[in-house]
C-alpha cells in the first residue's frame, strides 16, 4: 500500500493507518480505494480477528480532500461512477467484513471521517475528538454518510449533525451512538490496545457468527440505503452542478 494509507498485520491484528498528518488525513479518491483495499486484504487475511482504523497527527480525518479547481457538471451516472462509487465500495467494504473493525480516534473527524467512525463495529475516541458533516455548508447533500451513521445514531442526531451543521464533542458523540467509548487521550491508544488483543484471542468463526448476525438484524437493509443514498447523491448533484454552469 501506498504511504497515505499503511496496512500492517501482526498478531491477529490489522492495523490501517491514515498517513497525511500535515492534511488532517483528508483522502482524495485514490486514497479512498487504497483504505478500501486495504480493508479488503486485512478483511481476508485468515489470521486477522480485528481490523484498527486509526490515523497520525492531530486529526483522526478531514473527510474527502478537495478535488482541484471546480467541480464540472456531469450526467446522475458520471458522478456516480467517479466521485460516489468508491466511496460506496469502502463503507461496503466495512460492513461486509466478518471481522471487527474498531476506530481509534485521538482528534477530529469530519464529513467522511465521521461517517467512517460510524461504519465501524467499535469506536473508541480522545475526549478532545470533535465529529461533524459540514457538507451541506456548501450544498453537498451528505446522503452516504447518512446510510454509513444508519441505524447506529439518533435520527434526531444525524439531523443535527446534517442539517444544523452542529459539532458534537466526545460526550455528544457517545449519548447519541456515534462511538463507543470515551477516554483521556493518554489512555486511548492503550484502550484500543486492550479490546484489540482480546479480540485476536477469540475464534474467528465466533467473531464471524457475531458480525453476520448484526448485519442481518441491526442493519439488514444497509444495502438498499446506501444504493438509494447514491442514486439521490448522483441525481442531486447532477443538477447543482448545472445550476451552477
Amino acid at each position: 500500500m501506498a504511504d497515505e494509507v499503511q496496512l500492517e498485520i501482526d498478531a491477529g491484528v490489522a492495523r490501517v493507518t491514515l498517513n497525511k498528518p500535515d492534511a488532517g488525513n483528508a483522502l482524495t479518491l485514490p486514497e479512498l480505494k487504497l483504505l478500501r483495499a486495504s480493508i479488503t486484504e486485512a478483511s481476508a487475511h485468515p489470521q486477522v480477528h480485528v481490523i484498527v482504523l486509526r490515523a497520525r497527527g492531530p486529526q483522526f480525518c478531514a473527510g474527502r480532500a478537495a478535488p482541484p479547481g471546480p467541480m464540472q457538471a456531469a450526467t446522475p451516472e458520471a458522478m456516480r461512477s467517479q466521485m460516489i462509487a468508491p466511496i460506496l465500495a469502502l463503507y461496503r467494504a466495512l460492513h461486509q467484513s466478518d471481522v471487527v473493525s474498531l476506530a481509534q480516534v485521538q482528534g477530529d473527524a469530519h464529513g467522511l471521517g465521521c461517517a467512517l467512525v460510524a461504519a465501524c463495529d467499535l469506536a473508541v475516541a480522545s475526549d478532545s475528538a470533535r465529529f461533524s458533516l459540514p457538507e451541506m455548508s456548501k450544498d453537498l447533500p451528505p446522503t452516504l454518510a447518512i446510510s454509513a451513521l444508519g441505524r447506529k445514531v439518533q435520527p434526531k442526531a444525524i439531523a443535527s449533525l446534517v442539517l444544523g451543521l452542529a459539532s458534537f464533542d466526545a460526550q455528544a458523540a457517545l449519548r447519541c451512538g456515534l462511538i463507543g467509548e470515551v477516554v483521556a487521550g493518554s489512555a486511548l491508544e492503550p484502550r484500543v490496545q486492550e479490546i484489540a488483543t482480546q479480540l485476536a484471542q477469540r475464534n474467528r468463526t465466533a467473531i464471524a457468527t457475531v458480525k453476520r448476525y448484526l448485519r442481518a438484524t441491526l442493519s439488514p437493509d444497509q444495502e438498499p440505503h446506501a444504493e438509494l443514498a447514491a442514486s439521490l447523491l448522483g441525481s442531486a448533484m447532477a443538477t447543482i452542478l448545472a445550476s451552477r454552469a
